[in-house]
């Protein structure tokens, strides 16, 4: 399921480290609250945000993933999914929850919705 578009105003950003505390191709594992959230840089710079839950059957998690241009190989079951929207790509299907990403001055920023980030504090 597709989570409906969200104006920027409705989400929280929070500090989850600096542009060169992410490697390349890699994952790596912030948590906010009770949300754990798997973060991954490409070869281009590019940083996406997601959950660190695999869709695949078996369950899991994502952030031991390698990813190539904006395709995240899940580690447990090999499907590749959109770093972009989370979804699986054919022939599979399934959906990953994406949060958007804001970088400012090499700092990395994860949005939460509102209502999710007010249980904790940064």
């Amino acid at each position: 399921m597709i989570e409906p578009m969200m104006n920027k105003n409705e989400y929280t950003y929070y500090l989850v480290g600096n542009v060169d505390d992410f490697t390349e191709r890699l994952g790596r594992v912030v948590r906010l609250g009770n949300e754990e959230i798997a973060i991954f840089k490409t070869t281009d710079g590019r940083i996406y945000a997601l959950e660190n839950k695999s869709p695949g059957p078996r369950g899991g998690t994502i952030a031991e993933g390698i990813i190539s241009g904006d395709v995240l190989f899940d580690p447990i079951c090999d499907w590749k999914i959109s770093l972009t929207d989370g979804q699986v790509l054919d022939p599979d299907t399934g959906q990953v929850r994406t949060y958007p990403v804001q970088v400012h001055v090499e700092e990395v920023r994860v949005g939460l919705l509102k209502n999710v980030g007010e249980t904790f504090h940064e």
